[in-house]
């Protein structure tokens, strides 16, 4: 039987060389910086509002911390990607 091979692409140029994950997560956490921004100039804006939009952005931030600390472990750890090029199928 022969073996099968999937190989994976580079990242996609648009993406500079970050996954889309990484690339799609600096996004929202603009988005989100924007919106505090606007919220806290605006003087109708409850108390509430601005502490869920805090919120949200302390997630995000969150989020792309621990994805960032997890994968420079594994893009530095030697041969860490190496098992990546070449994924057998079954």
């Amino acid at each position: 039987m022969a073996e099968h091979k999937t190989k994976i692409t580079p990242l996609d140029p648009v993406f500079h060389g970050e996954s889309n994950y990484e690339v799609g997560l600096e996004d929202l956490l603009a988005e989100q910086r924007k919106l505090v921004a606007k919220l806290e100039a605006d003087p109708q804006t409850t108390a509430e509002t601005l502490q869920f939009a805090k919120e949200e952005l302390q997630t995000l931030e969150t989020l792309w911390e621990n994805y960032h600390i997890g994968m420079n472990v594994f893009r530095n750890a030697k041969g860490g990607r190496d098992g990546l090029r070449d994924i057998k199928t079954d």
